[in-house]
């Protein structure tokens, strides 16, 4: 991480390259802001039923065409007086034999529909929980490394793609040394319904090694879909659904013998949430989620929610209104009631319904 005084810096010198060679390496620059008021009657947090603030993290995205066959983007996070590479990589969407794209850099994993997605361009405003609990990584599965895909050659409207990574790994066992890279494999279909609707469905796996020392491995597979029914040129409702099944290994040593054992956790869960926009403005929704603890015993949690946006200068302010009510596998039930703003300059917005 590096100091935002650096990073101002560093941009100003890039802002004055961009003049002196415009046309050669302009990138677009947006910056996107956000912040939440929330309240919870969590027994457990010291301030329920209190309002509370946080200027969540600030983006700033840097993204151009090197040439007609590849693309660069940067993504910085602004956040607790530091500035992080969230994103940067590189896209080869052309020009490769026999129509292979590569894209090498560190990025958002492409496992499922939700991962490779930035948070304030979802319709609601919380992760699902069911995603921190078994992907690697503790905002998102994002790590160094590269990736091939392959678009089948199919007829009609359906698109069939298959993609492969190779990456560092060390989202997997963070704070460990010692290099034990992991991959990802994915396959995901896109076909059309009724025009212009259209629909989605992919499977996900990936592996990394967890415990360096022990080589013990977590494994994650995934299956989802999702459907985009338009209803007018105006009125569109989303439908989208994962499914998640972990394999964590785990590594006991026997403080007499000092033989190692090994055994396995498999736990399971998944998430669903509708979203309805009216008139490109208004959005809202509910989500549904239910996973069990990657830990022994694997309770069960769930939560449920209701969501809400509002467009009142199309594609540039944001507001979210979110109510979650969250089932722990322990303890009693609480609300979380969470108000979030959003607003974007630049070119990437801060939403689309």
């Amino acid at each position: 991480m590096i100091s935002v005084r650096f990073f101002v810096s560093a941009l100003a010198l890039v802002a004055l390259c961009s003049l002196a060679f415009a046309g050669v390496t302009n990138p677009d620059i947006s910056v996107i802001g956000q912040m939440r008021t929330f309240m919870t009657d969590d027994r457990g947090d010291s301030n329920r039923n209190r309002a509370q603030f946080s200027f969540d993290e600030s983006e700033v995205v840097a993204d151009a065409a090197l040439n007609p066959y590849a693309h660069g983007t940067f993504v910085f996070s602004i956040a607790n007086g530091g500035v992080d590479v969230e994103e940067g990589y590189l896209n080869i969407v052309r020009g490769l034999p026999s129509g292979l794209a590569f894209k090498a850099g560190k990025y958002r994993v492409g496992f499922g529909r939700l991962n490779p997605v930035h948070p304030h361009a979802y319709p609601f405003i919380y992760r699902f929980r069911v995603l921190a609990e078994y992907l690697p990584g503790p905002e998102s599965y994002n790590d160094v490394g590269g990736q091939v895909s392959y678009r089948l050659p199919l007829p009609g409207d359906l698109s069939s793609t298959i993609s492969a990574d190779i990456l560092q790994g060390n989202t997997f066992h963070p704070g460990q040394s010692g290099a034990r890279p992991a991959w990802v494999a994915r396959w995901a279909n896109f076909f059309s319904l009724k025009d212009p609707s259209s629909m989605e469905v992919g499977v996900s796996a990936t592996e990394g090694t967890n415990d360096v020392l022990h080589e013990t491995h977590t494994a994650i597979y995934g299956a989802d879909a999702k459907a985009k029914l338009w209803f007018s040129p105006l009125n569109a409702l989303i439908l989208q659904a994962e499914f998640l099944a972990q394999d964590r290994e785990l590594a006991a040593v026997d403080s007499v013998t000092g033989a190692l054992s090994k055994s396995h956790i498999r736990p399971l869960g998944g998430y669903f949430f509708a979203d309805y926009a009216y008139h490109k403005r208004f959005d809202g929704g509910a989500t549904y989620e239910r996973f069990q603890r990657s830990e022994p015993g694997k309770p069960w949690e769930q939560a449920v929610g209701l969501f809400a946006g509002f467009l009142p200068m199309e594609e540039t302010t944001l507001f979210r209104l979110n109510w979650n009510r969250i089932f722990p596998a322990s303890g009693a039930a609480s609300n979380l009631y969470t108000l979030q703003i959003v607003w974007s300059m630049g070119p990437h917005k801060a939403h689309q319904f």
